[in-house]
């Protein structure tokens, strides 16, 4: 026999020894047969806390410019010269106040007169209807002076409306925006003696995509800080019918109410718009992990005291940790430890109650 085979034959004989001592193939233990008390002993312990999903608004963020809620250019009725003009340019106005004074000329006269032949006619009327009852007038007559009566009334009240119409009072609550006459104008019927805008309440207006419009309803509380850093609490007061052609976005508009003189015309705003309800998880964010193909989640213990990775979805972040879903609605997250343990392992938990971690 050659040497290669004397060589062969002895690591054949030593692979079989060694086989059968049992060392190649180290000892299995069956799971059945583990102490269970033993195998918690020795599993690693984590920390954690018990959290329970709590039912949240879901807010939508939209971009928005603040609107006057109207503007009215207040226009003369009648014609005439401009005697005063107590509205400034500016100036804050309250529903009632006058703005421009019409000179009355003869018009006060003319109501005097129309007032006269009111009484006239009404004499007259009441002295043909007592001779009526007597049997001493007729129908017709009767007619022909309830008919003077009321044309009489008519002269009256519209002598008595033109001169009011001399007084041009503001319409509503506002600011004087614009003043194009000056104390000795001459209005034509029509001609603009102010422009005044409603400041209180104000409109914000914003877009919201086709996929969200359904989610927002008339009524619904907003929140929402302008540019300068004011903060405003709105109502959804109309929600468009027809999108922008060009951005498939639907228009709303938000009613501020009291929101003072920082909030401007045309202001650039940020509103956190209702969109629904669910339910969610406030975490710390240093409770997050990412699993081997880079999702974001979280590590929590099962019934089983087992490991479980769950994606989660951020839906907002505030000052006391983030809000998540995707979870279930009661969980033990572990909060230290997360990073050195694996999907399916055995773990002891320390749960220590969710208020000690997160300030509410």
């Amino acid at each position: 026999m050659s040497n290669k085979g004397v060589i062969a034959g002895f690591i054949a004989f030593v692979m079989i020894g060694w086989v059968l001592s049992g060392e190649l193939v180290p000892s299995v233990v069956i799971a059945d047969e583990v102490d269970p008390a033993a195998q918690k002993a020795q599993a690693r312990t984590v920390r954690g806390v018990e959290s329970v999903a709590t039912l949240r608004q879901q807010l939508l963020a939209v971009r928005g410019q603040t609107q006057v809620n109207r503007m009215v250019k207040v226009k003369s009725e009648i014609p005439g010269r401009i005697e005063a003009l107590p509205a400034v340019k500016g100036r804050q106005v309250k529903a009632g106040d006058l703005l421009c004074q019409i000179a009355v000329d003869t018009r006060q006269s003319e109501l005097n007169e129309a007032r006269a032949l009111l009484t006239s006619a009404k004499l007259e009327y009441d002295g043909v209807l007592d001779l009526k009852k007597r049997g001493l007038q007729s129908e017709i007559n009767v007619a022909r002076a309830n008919a003077s009566l009321e044309t009489a009334k008519a002269r009256a009240q519209q002598a008595d409306l033109t001169l009011q119409k001399t007084r041009i009072l503001a319409p509503f609550d506002g600011v004087i925006d614009d003043q194009p006459v000056e104390v000795g104008d001459y209005l034509k019927v029509g001609d603009i003696c102010v422009g005044i805008m409603e400041i209180d309440p104000m409109l914000v207006v914003g877009q919201i995509s086709e996929k969200s419009i359904g989610l927002v309803a008339l009524g619904d509380k907003v929140n929402g800080r302008l540019i300068t850093g004011q903060d405003f609490i709105g109502e959804v007061s109309f929600i468009g019918r027809a999108p922008d052609a060009a951005t498939r976005t639907f228009p709303i508009e938000v009613t501020v109410r009291g929101a003072g003189p920082g909030m401007r015309s045309g202001m650039t705003a940020e509103m956190q718009v209702p969109v629904g309800a669910d339910k969610a998880h406030r975490i710390s964010p240093a409770s997050l992990v990412l699993n081997d193909v880079g999702n974001v989640g979280v590590r929590i213990v099962d019934d089983a005291n087992i490991v479980r990775f769950y994606e989660v979805k951020i839906v907002s972040e505030e000052a006391a940790g983030v809000w998540v879903t995707g979870l279930p609605l009661q969980i033990r997250l572990i909060t230290v430890g997360q990073e050195e343990v694996f999907d399916g392992q055995l773990v002891n938990v320390d749960v220590t109650p969710l208020a000690a971690i997160v300030k509410t």
